[in-house]
C-alpha cells in the first residue's frame, strides 16, 4: 500500500508555499464568500419580505450552505491538488468534479428560483 505524500512533504520551497496561499486565497476565499453572500441574502429575504418570499429565501439558504460544505471539502483535500511521485509538486490536478458539483447545485437552485418567482 502507497502511502499519498502529506502536505508538509511538499512544501519544501517557498515558492511552493507561495503557490499554495495564492491557490487558497483565489479559489477558498471565492467560495466562502459565495456562500456567506447567499446567506446574507438568504437573511434579509427572510427577515425583510412577507411569508410569501419564505421559499426563496430557504432556496438560496440551502444554496450557501451546499457552497459552504464544498468550500469544506475542497479545503480538507488540498494536497490532493498537487501531486508528484518525488517532493516537488510536477503536476497540478485541476478541480473538474468540484466545478461539475457546482454547476450542478447552481442549476438546480436556479431552476427552482424560477419556477417559485414564476408562481408568485
Amino acid at each position: 500500500m502507497t502511502r499519498r505524500p502529506s502536505r508538509l512533504t511538499l512544501l519544501e520551497t517557498s515558492g511552493q508555499k507561495l503557490d499554495i496561499r495564492a491557490h487558497q486565497r483565489t479559489y477558498q476565499g471565492a467560495y466562502i464568500r459565495t456562500c456567506l453572500g447567499c446567506l446574507s441574502f438568504s437573511l434579509i429575504v427572510l427577515k425583510l419580505f412577507t411569508a410569501q418570499f419564505y421559499h426563496i429565501g430557504l432556496v438560496f439558504n440551502c444554496y450557501g450552505l451546499l457552497i459552504c460544505g464544498i468550500a469544506y471539502l475542497r479545503s480538507k483535500n488540498m494536497d490532493l491538488y498537487f501531486h508528484g511521485p518525488t517532493r516537488e509538486i510536477e503536476c497540478f490536478k485541476t478541480s473538474g468534479n468540484v466545478v461539475l458539483w457546482l454547476t450542478a447545485i447552481s442549476l438546480g437552485c436556479y431552476i427552482t428560483l424560477l419556477t417559485l418567482i414564476s408562481r408568485l
